[in-house]
């Protein structure tokens, strides 16, 4: 263990031995033992009634004190006088619930459980308002964001199951101000209110997720399948016993208990279908189930499972732009890409909850999920150099050099984490929670094997860019050459060569919490003060090692040519980029073991070894928080200060020595971080926010290492680390009013503003290296200052007003307006923040009576940057908009099992790419639709 374990562990320990102290000992300080043993306690738990499902986010009112029901449906209320109260349970869906509860002397707690839809003491139903199906989701999610102090949005399983989402970063994008980056289609990146990806943070049950991306903080969210989670909880205004690194906000998976609802929990889905493009297979399943175990049923053991399995196809073209010495801005290179691919998806949440009794409840969670993407990839790469002087963006002449190659790659990642945690009330006044957990991350791509041929024939060939999504070629000078397009000779290709590589990167993390919750009445009507201590220790590595074989003679002792290794299969991208026949699958088994084995297949010392680092962070924090609450006013206000200790190692590589030189760098620094959190039930179901938080983003991990990666040149462009490079810093104000609809809907409206200092940036600039000689630098800088602005709208609601069978229709829709701006390091002007879309809305219409359930959804996202370019910022890469319109339905059979079915991607919307202007494409791809469905049993 390490030293700086000891504080914390010790803190810890002190906490769980304080329920079994407090109960031992004798009541002393200011109260008097009789004033003591007159407090009373109320505990219980609201459920519905229907299924014995435990209801979250019930706002519990006794004689004007205040709780809200938990994750499993739990609420506590101290400090009431002995004798009758009255209880009162609100619950959006439910009609306000009253009874009379007795509370008697002493220390004993009085029990009083409500189920929502009897009369107490009764069995005669209610005049529930229905709201089963995807309306009984809805419900959980709303009430639990109504009960909120600060700003959140919730969304329940149940609700994510009505979209068609393949993965929680799928599942996010429905979410006001929540958007995604994707990945040949599928959502891959997480980035929230216009601000980048980075500054969201992704957790498990408060546990935050290590990463297996090498190169971002920005979580891989395609690793984690949709279907083995309970809720989404998005913290946009984040409070003092929150991780400070989050500045746009933090996106909380929250697992399934079995101590959610009363009785067995069983669970299971199956679905088949197809992806258009390709014609490959859709298949998703999962199951999960739960019991509570024990003379008093109060052990929960919950396991949930699920396998996904996509064989998904893209068209991709690309053109890459550079910007030459004269001004000229004009295409250097094309890649016509054809991508053949199985994803698979595996994910496994084990829960076991014991509540010992109302006072103390000790909790285990562990959780994997697996993500594989195999894949083949088809390349005809076309190199164009000695533009003519009269050649331009849109027409030239060149002369160009083909490259025809196949990839195979194999990735893996997984994330696992493990959560040993407790709750426990000491005494009358207080509250202690406690949690030692583990995050691990991997990533090893093994094998990633390709073959590229180059051809021999260099010709001068004619470009025109008039149609820049669909330009034309055409070949000068050559009989043999077809009249227009590259679908070119084979005989023209002979083997360049064989490359190798594998890769492998990890991420871990230990981190050790302890909250302490006192309840308090010196400010206020009621409320608590609250302080605790977090360390977080995350260790992460990435290693690169690549190989090369280009002997031809290695090659040509195989005894073919590059035809032999073509099958009928021909590269048809777009039904209008033909690139001729494409490679067989089995070329790398059949006949890249010779080449391996040769003693020509060398190692690339300099690049295997440059782009290696390993970084560790350990962020100590303490914080204090204080909770009031006058009636209808609750104010949350505090300070955290989180310490942050790194240490970075890389290697650099001498050419002329052949030495590899180890180097090290580390940084210390701290960061005080107050928040300032108000919120106020207005009349008529309203409920008004503000907030004043901070935050913080710190570098890359790969950043904080001092690696230096040189080209073979001394001119070549350099790319290195910079640990000395600061972390942003963010002030947070928040604005938000939400009035709710009974019997169920919601019409809200936030604004939001994020003043940042210490913007990041991975920045270009020239480095002298004398004898009037310089090459270009490209690390981690930091701006100025930079700002986000914005505003999100949010409408819910279901129409039972309406005569039937329109009382079945609903509508889910939400529209963010974001603005970024930042200055750029070196005075180089400034830019909007990468991932910052203008717009993103949602459109959901929904229809959910006599055992129909269905949603027809629209999803858009407006342009975004993606990276820049100093140099030459109208070179700046960035994203088009993109819209996806997707439906899914289910019909109930029974009580118990439910029919399917999802259509995606219905609009068959491409995904292009593009730099500084429409015009300049630099990737254009293509996914198709995909349909599934499928069968789905609930008990």
């Amino acid at each position: 263990m390490r030293s700086s374990f000891a504080p914390l562990a010790l803190a810890i320990a002190a906490a769980l031995t304080l329920p079994t102290l407090a109960v031992a000992a004798p009541q002393s300080g200011t109260t008097s033992g009789a004033a003591a043993a007159s407090a009373g306690v109320l505990v219980g738990q609201v459920r519905e009634a229907a299924r014995g499902v435990a209801l979250a986010g019930a706002a519990i009112t006794v004689d004007g004190r205040q709780a809200t029901t938990d994750s499993t449906g739990n609420f506590r209320i101290q400090g009431l006088a002995p004798g009758e109260h009255t209880l009162v349970v609100d619950y959006l869906g439910y009609p306000r619930h009253s009874s009379q509860v007795t509370i008697g002397a002493g220390t004993t707690a009085t029990h009083a459980d409500v189920v929502l839809g009897h009369v107490a003491g009764d069995a005669t139903q209610l005049d529930r308002i229905v709201v089963r199906g995807q309306r009984d989701a809805q419900a959980m999610a709303l009430n639990q964001q109504r009960t909120s102090t600060n700003y959140i949005n919730v969304v329940s399983a149940d609700l994510l199951g009505q979209f068609p989402d393949h993965n929680i970063a799928e599942s996010t994008q429905r979410i006001p101000g929540v958007s995604i980056e994707r990945d040949q289609g599928e959502g891959r990146y997480v980035t929230m209110r216009g601000a980048p990806k980075e500054f969201t943070t992704v957790s498990i049950d408060g546990v935050q997720l290590a990463n297996p991306d090498s190169t971002s903080r920005g979580v891989e969210l395609d690793t984690i399948p949709s279907d083995v989670v309970a809720a989404l909880e998005v913290t946009k205004a984040i409070t003092p016993d929150m991780d400070g690194d989050a500045i746009a906000g933090n996106i909380n998976i929250r697992t399934q208990s079995a101590l959610d609802r009363d009785g067995l929990t069983l669970r299971a889905s199956a679905g088949m279908g197809r992806y258009e493009l390709g014609n490959g297979d859709n298949e998703r399943y999962n199951a999960t189930i739960g019991n509570r175990f024990g003379a008093e049923r109060n052990i929960g053991v919950l396991l949930s499972a699920s396998r996904s399995k996509q064989g998904r196809f893209t068209d991709n073209v690309e053109t890459l732009y550079e910007r030459f010495d004269d001004g000229r801005i004009m295409p250097v290179e094309v890649q016509v890409k054809d991508y053949e691919g199985t994803r698979t998806r595996t994910g496994l949440t084990g829960r076991f909850d014991f509540r010992i009794d109302p006072d103390n409840l000790v909790y285990f969670v562990a959780s994997d999920s697996r993500f594989e993407d195999h894949e083949f990839r088809d390349n005809l790469i076309i190199a164009m150099d000695q533009h003519t002087a009269a050649s331009n963006q849109v027409t030239g002449n060149v002369r160009a050099t083909f490259d025809k190659e196949l990839r195979e790659r194999t990735y893996d990642k997984s994330i696992r984490t493990y959560n040993l945690g407790g709750e426990h009330y000491a005494g009358d006044d207080w509250k202690i929670d406690w949690q030692v957990s583990n995050s691990s991350a991997e990533k090893e791509t093994n094998p990633r094997m390709q073959y590229i041929f180059r051809s021999s024939v260099r010709p001068k060939m004619d470009y025109d860019y008039t149609n820049h999504d669909f330009p034309a070629w055409t070949i000068l000078g050559r009989a043999d050459a077809p009249a227009t397009g590259v679908n070119l000779p084979e005989q023209w290709f002979g083997f360049r060569r064989l490359n190798n590589r594998v890769e492998y990167g990890e991420e871990d993390e230990t981190g050790l919490r302890v909250d302490l919750t006192r309840q308090q009445s010196f400010l206020g009507e009621e409320g608590d003060i609250k302080f605790g201590l977090r360390s977080r220790m995350r260790e992460k590595s990435f290693d690169d090692e690549r190989l090369r074989n280009g002997s031809a003679a290695d090659f040509n002792a195989l005894g073919i040519t590059m035809s032999d290794m073509l099958c009928d299969r021909v590269s048809n991208n777009f039904d209008y980029f033909l690139a001729g026949r494409t490679f067989c699958r089995d070329i790398f088994q059949k006949y890249a073991s010779p080449l391996l084995g040769s003693a020509n297949h060398r190692r690339l010392v300099a690049d295997s070894v440059t782009g290696d680092y390993a970084a560790e962070e350990d962020v100590h924090a303490a914080y204090a928080m204080l909770n009031a609450r006058w009636d209808r006013l609750t104010l949350l206000a505090g300070v955290r200060y989180e310490r942050t200790r790194t240490n970075g190692e890389a290697a650099q590589y001498n050419e002329d020595t052949d030495e590899v030189v180890p180097v090290h760098a580390s940084n210390d620094y701290g960061h005080v971080l107050p928040s300032v959190h108000l919120r106020y039930e207005a009349a008529n179901d309203g409920v008004l926010r503000a907030s004043y938080s901070t935050a913080l983003n710190r570098p890359d991990f790969m950043h904080t290492a001092p690696y230096r990666v040189i080209g073979e040149l001394e001119t070549s462009p350099v790319t290195e680390g910079n640990p000395d490079v600061d972390a942003a810093y963010a002030h947070n104000l928040d604005v938000s009013y939400e009035h709710y609809i009974r019997p169920l809907g919601l019409l809200s409206v936030a604004a939001f503003y994020k003043r940042i200092n210490d913007p990041l940036f991975i920045a270009t600039h020239s480095e002298d290296i004398g004898a009037g000689l310089s090459r270009q630098v490209t690390r981690p800088e930091n701006g100025k200052r930079g700002s986000v602005r914005g505003l999100e709208l949010a409408w819910q609601q279901t129409f039972d007003f309406l005569p039937g069978p329109f009382d079945g229709l609903g509508v889910y829709a939400n529209y963010t307006l974001a603005d970024s701006e930042a200055d750029l390091p070196f005075g180089a002007g400034s830019t909007e923040l990468p991932g910052t879309s203008r717009t993103n809305y949602n459109v959901a219409l929904t229809y959910d009576k006599h055992g129909l359930s269905a949603r027809l959804a629209y999803n858009y996202r407006s342009k975004f940057i993606q990276s820049f370019d100093v140099e030459s910022p109208e070179l700046n890469v960035y994203w088009d908009d993109r819209a996806s319109l997707d439906f899914s339905m289910s019909y109930a059979l029974t009580d118990n099992w439910r029919l399917f079915g999802e259509v995606n991607n219905i609009n068959d919307d491409d995904q292009v790419r593009f730099q500084g202007q429409r015009s300049r494409v630099l990737e254009m791809e293509s996914f198709g639709r995909s349909w599934l469905a499928g069968v789905r049993y609930e008990y």
